[in-house]
């Protein structure tokens, strides 16, 4: 009864996976004890795993939807199941300073610092430092090739070069 009275909390815990789709809170995974958010950091839907280490989240810090701070970690040397529990270690923090921008899809793996004003784009994958003042992006390159199809008749009346390679951003 006193639950209902409360406001919701920033972080859900079970039954996670609705309550993200329709309300869009963060969810953390482990303790709450090993996580610090200031009062001014935007978390979309995040989902925060402190299974393994701490995480700090400083002030002005803008996470985009659907980001994940994983600190956890299996030992992969290991088969069957005792490969599925998480390591019993705590020093994979991730700490991110005052002004970070974390994009949309992003995942950061502890243990990691992302420096001040920072920024990381869209779907990068981070398991390092990244200094202040800096922007981590994903620079794709593409390449595009016919269909080779086994029936003949499929074949395109055109031709479409053998290769053709370009990259997605254009240098700034």
């Amino acid at each position: 009864m006193l639950r209902r009275l409360m406001p919701k909390p920033q972080l859900d815990g079970f039954d996670h996976r609705l309550r993200m789709r329709l309300t869009g809170h963060a969810t953390l995974y482990g303790p709450m004890s090993r996580l610090q958010i200031s009062n001014t950091a935007s978390l979309s839907n995040a989902v925060i795993n402190t299974n393994c280490g701490f995480v700090n989240i400083g002030d002005y810090v803008f996470l985009g939807h659907d980001v994940l701070l994983l600190t956890g970690t299996h030992d992969f040397r290991d088969t069957g199941p005792s490969r599925q529990p998480a390591r019993a270690t705590v020093d994979r923090n991730i700490v991110i300073e005052p002004g970070a921008w974390i994009a949309s899809g992003a995942i950061i793996i502890g243990p990691c610092r992302i420096g001040e004003n920072s920024v990381v784009g869209c779907g990068c994958i981070i398991d390092f430092d990244v200094p202040a003042d800096t922007i981590v992006r994903v620079r794709q390159e593409f390449s595009m090739d016919a269909i080779k199809y086994l029936e003949p008749q499929r074949q395109r009346d055109w031709e479409m070069p053998a290769a053709v390679a370009w990259t997605a951003h254009t240098p700034p």
